[in-house]
């Protein structure tokens, strides 16, 4: 499995191409066969397909560590995905808070970061989802307050770090912080930062008590973090679809990206990648349109 060396190598090399280049693109090799593979080829075989990401977030994506490739679970099943129906595509890193609204005004076809559907969302976008994320508390083993894991309110009156345009915040607010002060609790307070490698290091720095973080993301984020994480369980926090975002308006393409989608499932692409990073227990094996309302999680 290749990942990155270094998480703080990957970051900053991450955090140099966005600020750096951030209206950059490049084509990606792996999908950029003249001759798309059946079953799925249809017509848009030979088409340019620009597809927004964030890369600051292993394992969905990330920069590896001394070079500008670009890894993860999420490349390589765009990059299988544009195999099968033929096209080529150009990967566009930016911000996350700017993927929605480049979606929506058509700069990008489509964008993929780990993005969570949610009932809002839709409303902006539409999404194909294709795999599930499970997400926790997670703080540092200097952390000595009252977060555990049996109480899903011992996260009241804490600090909680969260990258700007992540629902973590609407989820704390809207969700977590009216039970907090139902039960004579403080609410959360949440400080907000433009990135993820801002995020981590006020939680390495004690600045933050905690983060949501996906939980696949946690463990491996704690394998080369400069302090040790400590993952909590919380039943307050919804397991999640995750899924690729696309214009509204754009039913052609989503549909393209849908029989692709389903064709890499069939064929155990789908599963041999999600094998090769570690999240098997995550797979979506029944993808689908806007699930967060036409198939909620019970």
């Amino acid at each position: 499995m290749t990942r990155p060396t270094t998480w703080l190598a990957a970051l900053a090399t991450a955090s140099l191409l966005i600020t750096g280049c951030s209206a950059n693109t490049a084509a990606s090799p792996a999908a950029s066969s003249s001759a798309p593979s059946s079953p799925a080829a249809s017509s848009a075989a030979g088409k340019v397909v620009t597809l927004a990401t964030d890369a600051n977030y292993p394992p969905c994506e990330s920069i590896e560590a001394g070079s500008e490739t670009m890894i993860g679970f999420e490349p390589d099943i765009w990059n299988a995905i544009a195999a099968k129906i033929g096209v080529t595509l150009k990967v566009e890193n930016t911000d996350f808070d700017s993927l929605i609204p480049g979606v929506q005004s058509g700069r990008y076809d489509l964008a993929m970061e780990c993005i969570s559907d949610r009932e809002a969302r839709e409303k902006q976008v539409t999404f194909l989802d294709f795999i599930y994320a499970e997400i926790s508390v997670v703080t540092t083993e200097k952390y000595a307050g009252p977060i555990n894991d049996t109480d899903p309110l011992s996260v009241c009156g804490e600090t909680m770090g969260a990258q700007t345009g992540f629902d973590t915040v609407d989820l704390i607010k809207n969700e977590i912080n009216p039970e907090c002060v139902a039960s004579g609790k403080k609410e959360v307070e949440i400080k907000e930062f433009p990135d993820a490698p801002a995020t981590y290091n006020a939680l390495y720095a004690g600045r933050v008590d905690f983060v949501v973080q996906d939980t696949a993301a946690a463990a491996l984020l704690n394998k080369t973090a400069p302090v040790k994480l400590v993952i909590h369980e919380n039943s307050k926090l919804p397991k999640l679809y995750l899924g690729m975002i696309f214009n509204k308006d754009n039913a052609a393409t989503i549909a393209e990206w849908q029989k692709g989608l389903e064709a890499i499932i069939a064929d155990g692409t789908y599963a041999e990648i999600l094998k090769k990073w570690d999240i098997s227990s995550l797979a979506l094996n029944e993808p689908g349109i806007n699930l967060a309302t036409t198939r909620p999680i019970k």
